[in-house]
């Protein structure tokens, strides 16, 4: 089926039924007649289309909006072209298209039945155990590992009452040197407090761990000398809370830890996927060479024979505790729930911004923008 319209020449050019190439000339938009009693009147002058920019033109070439549409999701896109109509008319002459190159998810090429899951290998990697297809209007990046998940496949949110529990303390090199050296995120730190977007196995876990964390803080108070403890020393020398940064603090330093292994001499599940080269022994000590004190063998329950090694590994600095903590005058890690201190997120693994920070960087990154 053909259809025929009849086009007067003598109109002007109308920018939203026909936008034109990467050029757009200055269009003049002519105001609708409106009758009153009768007579045509005109609301006003006619004036230049404030919309026809270089954006715009952009947006009327397929092979610079295609790859636009790749980084967006249904609702992104639906929002650009709701910006205005001179935007609308250039991304709506591609919309079959647009709407099949948007943001997939990743595991949208994963099984969504009930059979092809169970003949499937890979469904242990559903560990929310959906069955619904992928979504495409809501699709974005996890703020953790970066995999690109749906609503869906994404991870079910804490409770606003837990933010607080997401704090996690920095040493003191990490907390004086400036954002731009310690997180490659400075520019985009943590925004749990907002939304919280994250895949299912970032997600999971995450109450437990805060638990943990807290626990750490709260044995260590009962158990110290300020409160009439036993004084076993926690608190001195390397015993103390680490940075949460780990390996990559600051300050990192070297310490032996001890690791069981099976009979076999093979390393457990958290250990077993570094191989010999990457694990630091001391000089004169090889793979081959595994006896005496590095390298032990114990008897454990039901006379079963284990291997127990010691390995040096890089761990975060001791970090500060507030007199205050101590005697129970403040809450744990009150300072960084208020936003007085830096802190790192335990959800998101972003930094968060402490009164100092926001102060240095807020002003800066207005100004940028």
């Amino acid at each position: 089926m053909v259809v025929v319209l009849e086009l007067d020449g003598d109109d002007a050019f109308d920018p939203y039924t026909r936008p034109k190439g990467l050029e757009h000339s200055s269009v003049t938009i002519r105001p609708r007649p409106v009758q009153h009693g009768g007579a045509e009147e005109n609301l006003g002058a006619e004036r230049p289309n404030p919309n026809i920019n270089n954006f715009s033109a952009a947006l009327s070439c397929y092979p610079i909006v295609t790859q636009l549409t790749q980084y967006l999701d249904l609702n992104t896109l639906h929002a650009l072209s709701r910006t205005c109509r001179q935007f609308r008319a250039n991304l709506f002459q591609y919309r079959t298209r647009l709407i099949q190159q948007t943001l997939h998810c990743e595991n949208e090429t994963m099984p969504n039945t009930k059979r092809d899951i169970e003949q499937s290998d890979r469904c242990s990697v559903l560990l929310t155990g959906r069955v619904s297809p992928c979504a495409r209007d809501m699709v974005s990046d996890c703020r953790r590992c970066g995999r690109i998940v749906c609503r869906n496949c994404a991870h079910k949110p804490p409770s606003a009452s837990l933010l607080r529990m997401r704090h996690r303390r920095l040493c003191s090199k990490c907390l004086a040197t400036p954002l731009p050296q310690l997180s490659r995120h400075w520019q985009d730190p943590c925004t749990c407090t907002s939304s919280v977007y994250l895949c299912a196995p970032c997600g999971t876990g995450l109450n437990v761990a805060d638990t943990n964390y807290f626990r750490i803080w709260t044995w260590r108070t009962r158990y110290s000398t300020y409160l009439g403890g036993l004084g076993t020393g926690i608190g001195e020398g390397n015993e103390g809370v680490k940075c949460w940064r780990g390996e990559k603090c600051i300050a990192a330093q070297e310490v032996e830890v001890e690791i069981d292994c099976s009979e076999e001499g093979r390393i457990s599940d958290r250990e077993s996927s570094e191989s010999d080269s990457e694990r630091h022994w001391p000089e004169g000590e090889g793979k081959e060479e595994r006896a005496g004190y590095w390298q032990q063998e114990i008897e454990g329950i039901g006379g079963v024979v284990k291997k127990k090694i010691r390995k040096r590994v890089r761990v975060g600095k001791t970090v500060k505790e507030w007199e205050d903590e101590r005697d129970g005058k403040d809450d744990v890690l009150g300072r960084e729930s208020r936003g007085e201190g830096r802190s790192w997120c335990g959800w998101c693994g972003r930094v968060v911004w402490g009164k100092k920070d926001r102060q240095i960087y807020g002003q800066a990154r207005e100004v940028a923008a």
